[in-house]
């Protein structure tokens, strides 16, 4: 066999060579995220979606004692996912490094007070004739946060479309849980503008302060105490692996002691807007 036909019986072989390799560098995307800055409550878990990457990571952690951080693998997405644990508040940095192309890629983490989230709406009212609050029309959902300030957050969506949504902070406050003659009441102070609606900007600006006696089930009320430090005396009801099955049992009436505004919530959980904890 001369020279020239042992080039031709080579050519096919170093062609499909190359289109492998290239096929190869071609599936293997460059390691990136949506945000380089990511809040996560204590005691909480967010998960992280790279935007591109191979689905096989090693993370650092610049300081391991306020998160804890690890690969979940099984998602339909080919860059996994990544989830953080906040252990203790403050703030760090993950690293996280493909294994398949040993880019790095650093995102900023900082671990805020744990919240609860309250979700109400009119519609969810089991007393059709009821008067919902009217400075609360146009809010989804009160965020409790467990800090000195016993701070709340008026949270609702905002649609893009059909599916789509962000969350939108549209008023901020305070809250107070009391036990008064063997009731559980709640009062919510806020502030409105001209048009009733709450604010963040603390101009031209009127004060509400509302009081609520409360009919809240075992389980809500031992959830709330938990995770937001109450002081309550609580414990966990019998048989709350059927408990926890029941949406019932974490819905919370509410009634307005001077107005007679009653509220329905039931409790949820919601990733809070970064920048405000």
């Amino acid at each position: 066999m001369n020279t020239r036909q042992k080039s031709r019986l080579l050519f096919p072989f170093i062609i499909i060579l190359v289109l492998i390799t290239s096929c190869d560098k071609a599936e293997r995307q460059s390691l990136s995220f949506y945000d380089d800055y990511r809040e996560v409550p204590i005691h909480g878990t967010v998960m992280i979606a790279p935007k591109t990457g191979s689905g096989k990571y090693t993370l650092e952690v610049q300081n391991p004692v306020l998160l804890s951080a690890e690969v979940e693998n099984g998602w339909s997405s080919p860059s996994g996912m990544i989830a953080i644990r906040g252990l203790l508040t403050g703030k760090t940095v993950l690293t996280v490094t493909d294994n398949a192309t040993n880019e790095s890629q650093k995102i900023r983490i900082k671990i805020t007070d744990n919240y609860e989230t309250l979700r109400i709406s009119e519609s969810i009212l089991e007393n059709k004739d009821a008067e919902f609050p009217p400075t609360l029309k146009n809010i989804e959902f009160i965020v409790f946060v467990n800090n000195k300030e016993r701070g709340i957050y008026l949270v609702n969506r905002e649609w893009s479309s059909l599916t789509d949504y962000v969350l939108k902070v549209r008023g901020k406050g305070n809250y107070h849980f009391m036990n008064k003659d063997d009731r559980y009441h709640l009062v919510l102070s806020y502030l409105v503008d001209r048009e009733g609606k709450p604010v963040l900007d603390e101009t031209s600006t009127t004060p509400v302060v509302s009081s609520y006696m409360l009919t809240i089930p075992d389980y809500a009320l031992h959830r709330l105490n938990q995770n937001l430090n109450l002081g309550f005396e609580t414990s966990m009801p019998e048989r709350v692996d059927e408990i926890v099955r029941i949406d019932g049992e974490t819905v919370i009436q509410m009634e307005e002691a001077e107005n007679g505004y009653k509220l329905q919530g039931g409790l949820t959980i919601i990733e809070m807007p970064v920048g405000f904890l």
